[in-house]
């Protein structure tokens, strides 16, 4: 996991389904620290949806979100758990209102692959 900036979704996975639980922003500490922050029971700032996890049953992902705009972060964690709907993330996130409607291409990665540029709407 890197220690840039981005959002890690927490779930449990079987193999009919996901249940997403919580999409979390780490956009201060990078994702392995927010990560290791999340998980230890002395220092979470959510003690009770910790002391839940099945950590046996337990997945996650992550995506590395530019730090630099804390309203893309915002953008993307209401896209998140608007189409997820996770089991503890509040349904009334709202977005920075800067547009109208907000979509996103997800991309699922093999293990083995190595990105060096994706390119993306905006012709990056």
């Amino acid at each position: 996991m890197p220690e840039l900036s981005g959002i890690i979704a927490l779930m449990y996975r079987s193999q009919s389904r996901i249940e997403h639980l919580i999409f979390y922003s780490c956009h201060r500490d990078g994702c392995r620290v927010g990560f290791r922050r999340f998980m230890d029971p002395y220092s979470t700032r959510y003690p009770e949806i910790v002391k839940e996890l099945d950590l046996s049953n337990l997945y996650y992902k992550f995506t590395v979100v530019d730090e630099g705009s804390l309203m893309d972060m915002q953008d993307i964690l209401y896209w998140l758990i608007r189409t997820y709907r996770p089991r503890y993330n509040e349904t009334t996130f709202k977005d920075s209102q800067r547009f109208e409607n907000i979509y996103l291409n997800e991309v699922q990665r093999c293990k083995d692959d190595v990105v060096e540029k994706i390119i993306g709407h905006r012709g990056c």
